[in-house]
C-alpha cells in the first residue's frame, strides 16, 4: 500500500506532536503502520535520538495503525487512547529512522467483536525501532490502546 496523505494530515491534526517531530507515514497495511522520523529535531545532548522521541514515534506509529483500521472499518464514531506503553531502548539511535508498528490478525479479530459486543475495546500493538542502514531493532514498544 502507498502513503496515505490524508491519513498523514488527520493524524498531524490530532497529534500535532508528530508535526515538529518531522514524522513521514510511509505505508499503511492491515496488519502494520511504516513510519520514518528525521533525528534532527528529535536528538538529545549526546546526539542521538533522545528517548521521550522514541516512545513518542513508536505511539504514534501504533496510533497511525489503529487510525488505519478504524477508517478502513468505518469505526471512527469510537475515541481511539492510549492506556499505556512499554518501552525496551537496546542501543542509542544515532540516525534518521523508521518505525514499524505491528498488531497480530486474530487480536484485530477479536478486538472488533469485543467492539461490538461492548462498544469499548482494547488492544496491544507492538512497534520496533530501526534504522535503513543495518535493519537492527533498537528499541521495541508495546501499547496497549483502546477504542471507546
Amino acid at each position: 500500500m502507498t502513503p496515505n496523505p490524508k491519513l498523514q494530515k488527520i493524524i498531524q491534526q490530532e497529534i500535532p506532536i508528530t508535526t515538529s517531530m518531522g514524522i513521514k507515514y510511509e505505508d499503511f497495511k492491515d496488519s502494520s503502520c511504516l513510519i520514518s522520523v528525521p533525528l534532527a529535531p528529535n536528538h538529545n545532548h549526546k546526539g542521538t535520538a533522545f528517548g521521550g522521541s522514541l516512545y513518542s514515534a513508536c505511539a504514534a506509529a501504533c496510533y497511525g495503525l489503529l487510525y488505519h483500521l478504524q477508517v478502513k472499518e468505518n469505526l471512527t464514531n469510537y475515541d481511539l487512547l492510549l492506556a499505556s506503553g512499554e518501552i525496551a531502548y537496546s542501543k542509542p539511535v544515532q540516525s534518521d529512522f523508521k518505525v514499524l508498528a505491528t498488531l497480530e490478525e486474530n487480536d484485530w479479530q477479536h478486538f472488533q467483536t469485543k467492539l461490538k459486543k461492548q462498544s469499548f475495546g482494547k488492544i496491544k500493538i507492538k512497534a520496533k525501532v530501526f534504522t535503513t542502514k543495518d535493519q537492527e531493532t533498537l528499541c521495541n514498544f508495546t501499547g496497549q490502546f483502546v477504542l471507546k
